[in-house]
């Protein structure tokens, strides 16, 4: 064999480990792409706000059919009380105001695995109470109400200081939400807002948070006001 094949056997040998790597890496980095605009793709939010209402939502304007209305067990005492007192004529349904937590979702994915943690607190500050409840699956842009009121704590005026929303999208990605409220000195509400992502299987990582003053809202029905025009 003559010196130059050798040179030529030898340079062949350097160059393998990089045309092996090289496409290996071009590979991986192209499924790391797909999964991270996959993700982003199927990124849903979720939002909450406090609504008052009717008994079983009988009030709501633009309520959707098949809406789901989840009744933790602290709920039930004052839902089998209410229903007492309608049969029995001691009470009109349509006088009754409750506190519902509106959640909706905002995306294209489905929501799985969904688990929410609501924190009341009384007017006075003297008192705080909770509700830990398993989400049932929920679709794109869906929302559903939960009843925060309890027999035991009807007559005491509260405010929901905080809310924590963990849930998985298709994408296999897990999300932490928080809506925290804070009063101040002057009695502002003050509400933060964050979302964070879990990496790894390990933490949560921040990707949004905003920090405002609360605004209540309403419902316009503008079919009622097409009715009656």
């Amino acid at each position: 064999m003559k010196l130059t094949d050798l040179t030529t056997v030898e340079l062949l040998w350097k160059l393998l480990p990089a045309a092996l790597v090289v496409p290996f890496i071009t590979f991986a980095l192209g499924r790391l792409g797909n999964g991270a605009d996959r993700k982003l793709e199927y990124r849903t939010f979720v939002d909450v706000g406090e609504v008052t209402a009717n008994y079983k939502l009988k009030n709501m304007p633009n309520l959707k059919s098949g809406t789901k209305l989840i009744t933790p067990k602290e709920y039930s005492s004052l839902e089998k009380e209410i229903e007492k007192r309608i049969k029995t004529n001691r009470l009109n349904p349509t006088t009754v105001q409750l506190i519902y937590l509106k959640v909706k979702t905002f995306g294209k994915s489905i929501v799985t695995s969904g688990t929410i943690g609501i924190k009341m607190r009384s007017a006075d500050k003297t008192d705080s109470w909770s509700l830990d409840i398993s989400l049932p699956i929920l679709e794109p842009n869906e929302e559903i109400y939960i009843p925060l009121d309890r027999l035991d704590k009807y007559e005491v005026e509260y405010y929901v200081e905080e809310v924590r929303v963990k849930y998985r999208t298709q994408s296999g990605e897990r999300i932490f939400y928080r809506n925290l409220s804070q009063k101040n000195a002057y009695d502002k509400t003050v509400t933060i807002n964050s979302y964070k992502v879990k990496k790894f299987n390990l933490f949560y990582f921040a990707i949004d948070k905003n920090k405002g003053r609360n605004a209540g809202w309403i419902f316009l029905d503008n079919d009622k006001d097409k009715k009656s025009s």
